[in-house]
């Protein structure tokens, strides 16, 4: 039922507008395997990304925080990277405190990430506004180790440009802490991320691959957004098995 709900404010909205190219909106879940109240936006982002249908692509992103490790379970997703992201979205966004599970869309809309209602209101906003920005992505080499490769705009300006690698399908048995004795699973989780200025010019990315990532699961995604309000104007999806 959840999916269809949402995937309903997608169609409903979609009927409005007539576009060459399908849209893309990018949704970002900040999360913890060690918060009580998170699994069911981890489970609301996994809805949403399988809903992508013909009409518009939703990017999903899942950022594990570590700043729930210390109650008794140590996320094995969380980095203190993705905590330092969250901080920037909430001074952008002038909140007094951070907190999980947080859902944030286009960069622009931010709410608790198990809110369906607002998630669908931002997803139906959002979907009529197609990104101004094109990126060319292109993969020069991928090993068992690393994936290298190039990013380039004709259009950019002063921008902030991500790059991440993310992998579906995964699960993990929580033995400790706030979700003791339960199975998450979680849907594109952040296994490897990158972020630098950008203004259009051909910059070269390195990334790390992890040794226990699905190669059939995983995906290259790569955004940018504005460097003062941190708007997304831009994104591209590779899967994992598009590429040689």
């Amino acid at each position: 039922m959840r999916r269809i709900f949402v995937l309903s404010f997608l169609l409903a909205s979609l009927v409005l507008v007539a576009q060459e190219e399908k849209p893309i909106v990018l949704v970002e879940l900040f999360t913890s395997e060690g918060c009580s109240s998170c699994p069911p936006a981890d489970r609301l982002l996994s809805n949403v990304i399988n809903s992508s249908s013909e009409e518009v692509e939703v990017l999903g992103l899942s950022f594990h925080v570590d700043y729930w490790d210390y109650i008794g379970w140590k996320d094995p997703y969380a980095n203190a990277d993705h905590t330092q992201r969250q901080r920037a979205y909430g001074r952008k966004f002038r909140l007094n405190s951070i907190y999980t599970p947080q859902m944030i869309v286009n960069g622009k809309h931010e709410f608790v990430g198990s809110n369906r209602q607002e998630l669908g209101r931002a997803l139906r906003v959002e979907s009529l506004i197609p990104y101004n920005l094109f990126l060319n992505v292109s993969i020069d080499t991928k090993t068992a180790e690393k994936i290298i490769f190039k990013v380039s705009s004709e259009e950019a300006v002063d921008l902030l440009l991500n790059v991440t690698i993310v992998e579906k399908k995964l699960s993990q048995d929580v033995k400790r802490g706030e979700n003791r004795g339960r199975t998450l699973s979680h849907d594109n989780v952040v296994r490897a991320f990158d972020s630098r200025s950008f203004n259009g010019q051909e910059n070269i990315f390195a990334l790390g691959i992890p040794e226990d990532l699905k190669g059939d699961d995983a995906s290259l995604i790569v955004y940018a957004q504005t460097s003062s309000n941190w708007h997304i104007v831009g994104a591209e999806r590779i899967s994992f098995n598009e590429i040689e």
